[in-house]
């Protein structure tokens, strides 16, 4: 975009050369550092784009190559300044709007904030005013990534990862929130206390049931903490069971870590403006392809769309189409150093994280590593240590004939 812009600050002409040295024409330009680009072929030569300080230089290289060069348009602030010249009114609009949407892009006009179900939304509205993220607000003076995150975290519950994406004119503000337990099962139903993931009991507050394990015991994913068997004894009568509602609170260290590859480099792909379409046929669920043609693209982007036909009184006819459009682009790649892929890195890890996390984790240590694996790639590594409630509810039956089920909830 920036290259276009001094383009046409600079100013430069569309030309078209006949001949049959059109070719050599363009190498010795190119030896002779005069830029051209855009550079097309056409029925009687090729179309390019010059400099229109460098179109006055290639009178030689013309004679030289021995072709014939014709002006086709000729673009610039210099030409519309020459062909607007008495239209003082356009000129002045032309350059308000200029000044206009140049100063109204420093500026954040929406704010979109998207995850958000069970958390308070004006809390989380309320925070990002309080950090100046808000419609109005400049975006020189906006906080950095991390600072955000840390704001909107700390300051509202329930909120396991957060990140807020500058868009042009819009802040995208991303929430993932903790994960909300199962539904409590009825009180009058027997149940055990199982861990929903693996940790290492901190604490524990059994308010009914059994104990089966104890503070300090590792658990894993599903194993039974606290029993809704409850053994009874009587002296002179056999051992017996009575299945009761278990309720308790099981606080435990928990681990989670995950790992990737990231590029060394940040990759763009822009649009060369070229497209192909494959165009597909449906008829009461039999298709039939169109043919795509030749396409060399090396580098795409697919785009798919299905448009049904609909007929009114009616309703949908079953015959459909199915399209599929291929853009070309030019991928660039601009390398980036250790630390910042290790801190992107570190981001996407953290949202990965956080969609396995129990409603109210705490955390309480994180540690990142990275090894490199080629000069354009490296392996980075994030562990994070919660403490958590990893209660969780699991229905028992009695299966033994005579056996009472009491509920023996205490308050």
């Amino acid at each position: 975009m920036f290259k276009k812009f001094f383009k046409f600050l600079y100013g430069y002409v569309i030309i078209k050369v006949y001949g049959k040295g059109a070719e050599r024409f363009i190498n010795i330009c190119l030896r002779r550092n005069i830029d051209v680009w855009n550079i097309k072929p056409f029925d009687d030569g090729i179309e390019m784009c010059i400099y229109i300080k460098d179109f006055f230089h290639i009178r030689q290289v013309r004679k030289k190559s021995n072709v014939k060069i014709k002006i086709s348009q000729r673009r610039g602030i210099k030409h519309l300044m020459r062909l607007y010249r008495k239209r003082y009114l356009f000129l002045i609009g032309f350059a308000l709007c200029i000044i206009f949407f140049a100063v109204s892009a420093q500026f954040i006009w929406v704010v979109e904030i998207n995850g958000v179900e069970n958390s308070d939304i004006n809390g989380i509205i309320s925070t990002l005013d309080s950090i100046g993220i808000k419609s109005g607000a400049l975006k020189a003076k906006l906080p950095d990534g991390m600072e955000s995150k840390a704001a909107i975290i700390n300051n509202n519950d329930h909120i396991a990862w957060a990140w807020v994406y500058i868009e042009g004119a819009k802040a995208r503000v991303e929430i993932y929130e903790q994960i909300i337990p199962p539904n409590i099962l009825d009180k009058d139903t027997p149940c055990d206390i199982v861990a929903a993931c693996d940790g290492i009991i901190n604490h524990m507050v059994v308010k009914n049931g059994e104990e089966v394990l104890n503070d300090g015991d590792a658990v894993k994913t599903g194993d039974v903490i606290v029993s809704g068997k409850v053994a009874t004894y009587k002296e002179g009568y056999p051992e017996e069971y009575i299945y009761v509602h278990s309720m308790a609170d099981i606080m435990a260290y928990t681990t989670h870590s995950k790992n990737g590859d990231y590029k060394l480099y940040y990759e763009s792909r822009v649009p060369t403006g070229k497209n192909r379409y494959m165009v597909s046929l449906e008829v009461f669920g039999k298709m039939f392809s169109l043919p795509l043609g030749r396409m060399n693209f090396e580098e795409y982007d697919i785009n798919e769309a299905r448009h049904e036909i609909c007929i009114p009184f009616f309703g949908y006819t079953g015959i459909a189409f199915d399209t599929v459009k291929y853009t070309e682009v030019n991928v660039n790649k601009e390398p980036i150093s250790i630390e910042t892929a290790v801190e992107f890195a570190k981001n996407d890890l953290e949202e990965k994280i956080s969609n396995e996390l129990l409603y109210g984790s705490i955390l309480t240590d994180e540690n990142v590593e990275y090894e490199k694996i080629d000069n354009e790639t490296i392996n980075v590594k994030l562990e994070m240590d919660f403490i958590q409630n990893i209660a969780t509810s699991q229905p028992i039956s009695a299966d033994t004939e005579g056996e009472e089920i009491l509920d023996k909830q205490t308050d």
